[in-house]
């Protein structure tokens, strides 16, 4: 059996590709998504626990510190471990771990060391760019270099879910070191997957005049955006703007508003983009791919509060090739502007490597079988 070992609790980025990657390798092998948190909104066809699933949360209390409670982090491990006794796991892919979520590195450390001593293969799963926590200025090299020797300790291999090609592997944000250095130190260990993305996304057909603003929950940012929207869409009587706007200090039932539809969550909208007049969004992983594996007329506001560097560096540099169109939050005056040339050219054909799930499941299963 192969096991996938992720963490879900906002934000479904790493779990849907997690989900993708797990679902086409269930075509091989026994195959268990292991959720160290919580169960996505996803409708996954393979088997899938969360150790956090039937624990209630106090009422009031801090997701964050409730999760990283000392109690609520030694049930995780506690029930890890009773997961390797009861399955027949012999692969794990550790989705971003250790280039990401440094919170839970404590539980993590357990986790691998369970894996190793019960002689199970670890893999590492990350995205094209490590995920940059803000790190005080002192640590800042140490997460860089603890990182390599957590890969040279366990690691079989390390797949990057990218093109070397548009976007090499960059180390996180360091102080002293040189981030050539830090990669090429683990570089015998990269296998660049390319991306990964939804095999069954269609190419973009426009049935509509639907433009689709997105820019994911939990995210104050976004809603300077939608802001920005309503000065412009009065400009644009021919289309409806649809915007889900459901942050966590805001919630709203339907609302229309001239040609502006306000809504708490789009089902499907991946599907929905497909046949839609435009698409304006963060620069996450998931959105872009669906933007180029359908080849969506869109804009990408790459997110930058918290000190996130992973969007605003991926949109920039595919921005060149006219995948898509970028504007960062300085940029607004140029909205009205960019989106009248969005909804009047063709973007052009992404020209890298999307066959990422598939390349995934390939590398995956060379390992469990060796």
């Amino acid at each position: 059996m192969i096991a996938f070992l992720t963490q879900y609790y906002r934000g479904l980025g790493h779990s849907n590709r997690i989900k993708l990657i797990a679902e086409e390798t269930a075509k091989y092998s026994d195959v268990l998504i292991i959720d160290q948190l919580f169960k996505p909104p996803l409708n996954y066809s393979v088997e899938h626990i969360a150790f956090l699933d039937n624990v209630e949360i106090p009422k009031g209390r801090d997701l964050s510190g409730f999760i990283l409670n000392e109690n609520v982090t030694n049930f995780r491990i506690k029930k890890f471990k009773e997961t390797i006794e009861k399955y027949p796991i012999k692969t794990i892919v550790v989705e971003g771990f250790p280039f990401c979520r440094h919170q839970f590195a404590y539980e993590y450390f357990k986790y691998l060391n369970i894996c190793k001593s019960n002689n199970i293969k670890i893999i590492f799963s990350v995205r094209d760019f490590p995920w940059d926590d803000p790190h005080e200025d002192q640590l800042k090299d140490w997460v860089n270099f603890t990182q390599n020797l957590i890969c040279k300790s366990y690691a079989e291999k390390v797949l990057v879910h990218g093109d070397e090609q548009i976007l090499p592997l960059y180390s996180d944000r360091t102080k002293l070191g040189n981030s050539y250095e830090v990669i090429e130190s683990i570089k015998e260990l990269l296998v660049y997957t390319g991306y990964v993305c939804d095999d069954s996304q269609m190419p973009h057909k426009r049935k509509n005049n639907l433009i689709y603003v997105s820019t994911g929950l939990n995210k104050e940012e976004g809603l300077l955006i939608f802001k920005e929207i309503t000065k412009i869409a009065h400009k644009f009587p021919d289309y409806k703007f649809v915007m889900p706007v459901a942050n966590r200090y805001l919630k709203t039932g339907s609302t229309v508003r001239d040609n502006m539809l306000f809504v708490e969550f789009i089902p499907e909208l991946n599907k929905k983009i497909q046949d839609c007049a435009a698409y304006i969004t963060y620069g996450g992983y998931n959105a872009t791919m669906e933007i180029l594996k359908s080849q969506v007329p869109a804009i990408i506001i790459p997110r930058q509060d918290g000190q996130k560097l992973e969007q605003f560096v991926r949109a920039y540099v595919f921005e060149p090739y006219e995948y898509f169109k970028v504007l960062n939050t300085q940029e607004f005056n140029k909205l009205e502007e960019t989106l009248n040339f969005v909804l009047t050219n063709i973007p052009k054909k992404f020209q890298f490597d999307l066959d990422g799930t598939r390349k995934s499941v390939s590398e995956i299963l060379k390992i469990y079988k060796s």
